[in-house]
């Protein structure tokens, strides 16, 4: 079986670029030339920023509040920090959306709850969605999770189908994906009651 990284970097880069109604300035933090190849998918953005995770949190103070419409984060720990955290929240706009990896909800309920709780605390919108991943071997395939945060728009009722379906390379992705990856189990559903906000 072919190695099923490229799934990762569409969904984190596809969901919330087919979200916001009119995505120009996008801030990445972490991430490779994967995230960077997908991004390349979309025209008409004004900028884009790739940030090491590291010193993402310095250089986030750099920007004016509300500067950037997509932030897409590719560095699994970074919103663990309370100071990233508000600084991604601070350079986003009022209808900004964010995008992030998440802790399995599965295996890891603790920090995954703790991480949709802190983000519905800033966002009005907090969503999981589900993608697949394979194993160190190629041979197995492993469910994982992304969070997307939103003030404004809602994944699913304010997917833009023309940029979902006309954009050209997708390997994975696709509008009926982006609707179903939000789909959870009920007992996901039962467990995280009140800590999703859709």
């Amino acid at each position: 079986m072919d190695r099923l990284d490229f799934i990762k970097a569409e969904m984190l880069v596809h969901i919330p670029m087919c979200t916001h109604a009119d995505p120009g300035k996008v801030v990445v933090i972490g991430g490779g030339e994967d995230v960077r190849s997908e991004l390349a998918r979309h025209s008409g953005m004004e900028e884009t920023i790739f940030l090491d995770a590291g010193d993402a949190p310095d250089k986030l103070e750099k920007f004016q509040s509300g500067y950037f419409d997509i932030a897409i984060v590719a560095e699994r720990n970074f919103l663990a920090d309370r100071e990233s955290r508000t600084g991604l929240a601070r350079i986003l706009a009022d209808r900004g959306v964010m995008s992030s990896l998440l802790p399995n909800m599965m295996t890891e309920r603790e920090k995954a709850v703790s991480q949709l709780q802190l983000l519905g605390s800033i966002y009005r919108i907090v969503m999981p969605y589900r993608y697949e991943k394979s194993g160190n071997e190629g041979e197995n395939i492993f469910c994982s999770y992304m969070v997307l945060a939103s003030r404004f728009y809602h994944p699913t009722a304010d997917l833009n189908l023309q940029r979902a379906e006309l954009t050209d390379g997708f390997r994975y992705y696709s509008s009926d994906i982006a609707v179903a990856a939000f789909q959870m189990p009920a007992f996901i559903v039962r467990e995280y009651r009140g800590i999703i906000k859709r």
